[in-house]
């Protein structure tokens, strides 16, 4: 069991999910504000 391994994975799941997270919110208020922006992205 390598910790600094395990570490690094963590914290990069960790960052994929706050991005995912963070496209997320954006697009919703996006959604809510301009409509067709949203689309486009």
């Amino acid at each position: 069991m390598n910790i600094k391994q395990i570490a690094k994975d963590t914290a990069k799941m960790l960052q994929n999910y706050l991005t995912y997270q963070a496209v997320k919110t954006v697009l919703a208020q996006l959604s809510e504000t301009n409509p067709p922006l949203d689309l486009w992205l």
